[in-house]
């Protein structure tokens, strides 16, 4: 019997999370610690057999998926689904 493993990976932070801000639908970029953070976790899941990568189209999600990716030799597939809510008033507050 074989089994499906699913990882749910948020992206790295951004420098409106370092301000415990809500960023929800504003497209933000990765920090230097987000990267630095998805590079780890890459290294830590590079072992892992993982048949495929799916993100959210914002920059921040798929400069994430794309590093824990790349020793995997693969590019994540952006889905609209998988979208971050826009928090409305509460946008970058």
């Amino acid at each position: 019997m074989s089994i499906t493993r699913l990882y749910l990976i948020r992206h790295g932070a951004t420098n409106l999370s370092a301000e415990d801000r809500f960023s929800g639908g504003t497209e933000v970029d990765l920090s230097e610690e987000g990267r630095w953070q998805a590079e780890c976790l890459a290294r830590r899941l590079a072992d892992d057999n993982i048949a495929a990568f799916y993100c959210s189209p914002m920059r921040r999600t798929v400069e994430t998926a794309s590093i824990v990716a790349t020793p995997f030799g693969m590019i994540p597939q952006p889905c609209e689904g998988l979208r971050e809510i826009h928090h409305g008033h509460w946008e970058t507050l």
